[in-house]
Order: C-alpha cells, then sequence, then structure tokens
C-alpha cells in the first residue's frame, strides 16, 4: 500500500515526460501552419472586399457630381481621405458629410498608404503627363483635373510578404479587380506602382484602358480578375 502511494506521488516518469514531449509538438506542427494559413486567407479575403469598397466609393463619389475643380461640368475622382469624410474637397473646404468608405479604410498614413488587416493600400490620381500621383491632399496641386475625372488607380500589397498574405491587388475606375500571385511585394521594401496592373504604359502610368486581365502587367507580373 505504501509502495503504491509512493509511485503515485512520484510523478510523471522520464519516458511519460519524452512521450508527451513528442504529442504536443506533433500537434503544434499541424495546428500552427494551420492557423497561419487560416490568418493569410482571412487578410486576403479582408483586402478584396476593401479594395471593392474602394472601387464603389469613387463610383458614387464621381457619380454624385461631388468635385469640378475646373468647372467643365465633369467630376473627379477623390483621395481616400475625401471618400472617408476625413479631408477637406479638394478647392471647397468642407468634407463629405456622410463618408462614402470606412475610416479604417481611408485613414491614410506620412506616405499615403493605409495598413488593413495585414495588408498595405494606396490611391493614385493622374498629373496632366498621365503619371500616377500618390492620392493625398499635400500633393494636391499636382493632380491634373481633366485627367482625373477619368483616371484612378489602388494598388494593395502584403505588409510581410507569404506572413500576411501572398497576392497583390490591383483595380482602376473600370471597378475590375485583379490580383498578382507570386509577386515580391513586400511591406514598405517593395511596394507596387501605381500603373502595375495595366498594359501597353510605363509602370508608372495610369492613364490607359487595357488592364493586364490575363498575363504580365506593366509591372512584369502575371495579373488575372478576382473571381
Amino acid at each position: 500500500m505504501q509502495t503504491h502511494r509512493a509511485r503515485a506521488q512520484a510523478g510523471f516518469t522520464l519516458i511519460e515526460m519524452l512521450i508527451v514531449t513528442a504529442l504536443i509538438a506533433v500537434i503544434a506542427s499541424i495546428a500552427v501552419p494551420n492557423l497561419l494559413s487560416s490568418k493569410l486567407v482571412s487578410n486576403e479575403t479582408a483586402a478584396i472586399a476593401t479594395m471593392r469598397a474602394i472601387s464603389s466609393a469613387q463610383f458614387q463619389f464621381q457619380t454624385s457630381s461631388t468635385l469640378d475643380l475646373n468647372s467643365d461640368g465633369g467630376s473627379e475622382f477623390g483621395t481616400l481621405r475625401e471618400l472617408g469624410g476625413l479631408d477637406p474637397l479638394r478647392g471647397t473646404g468642407a468634407p463629405l458629410k456622410i463618408g462614402l468608405l470606412s475610416k479604417s479604410a481611408a485613414l491614410t498614413d506620412a506616405t499615403g498608404g493605409v495598413t488593413l488587416k495585414g495588408y498595405r493600400f494606396r490611391m493614385f490620381l493622374p498629373a496632366a503627363d498621365g503619371s500616377g500621383v500618390v492620392a493625398t491632399g499635400a500633393n494636391a496641386a499636382q493632380f491634373d483635373p481633366a485627367l482625373s475625372q477619368r483616371y484612378w488607380t489602388c494598388v494593395a500589397w502584403p505588409v510581410v510578404q507569404g506572413k500576411s498574405g501572398k497576392r497583390a491587388f490591383f483595380i482602376n475606375q473600370q471597378g475590375v479587380l485583379l490580383e498578382a500571385r507570386g509577386t515580391d511585394y513586400d511591406g514598405s521594401s517593395v511596394e507596387p506602382d501605381a500603373g502595375a496592373g495595366l498594359v501597353g504604359v510605363p509602370v508608372t502610368q495610369i492613364d490607359a484602358e487595357e488592364l493586364a486581365t490575363r498575363g504580365p502587367g506593366a509591372d512584369g507580373n502575371d495579373w488575372v480578375m478576382v473571381q
């Protein structure tokens, strides 16, 4: 009886502890990658939803004739902060009373980008030569009013390539969302240019209508439509 109690109080043997440790390691090797993969897919799904929300907000912004700086009867597209009602509209001094885009998607940083759920987003409007200018209030003087009625682009890419996301995304005034896999776009170290998903123009240009829906874009990556 005393021997049985002594063995019960002794706890796990070394072999038992090794077996438990091995089991924990096996479970972790299965669970951790699955958890990371699930987070990555969730981030990419959120990025797709944000890009489509930006496109919808731009469409509403323009069709409501919100901004016409050159008074030619055509409305221009907005910056992210203008779409979200965070900045006064260019040339008016007053923001939108009701934002067309969530504040989290419109809250740009000093570089004109937004970080949201593992992804970076950046909007571009055209200069007079058709090149894409980061769409911030500080850059407003560079936007061409006539071209800004016709063109805009937005790009999204992972904060940490392969961990927070794998795909890059591109959308413009046509409202067709593109994705590219296998790119090296990664946080602030490798960022997509304004015309990445376009064809027939330099990668910095956005005044083009042809999208790279079935092959290389201006950045050399293969782009396809998001289904």
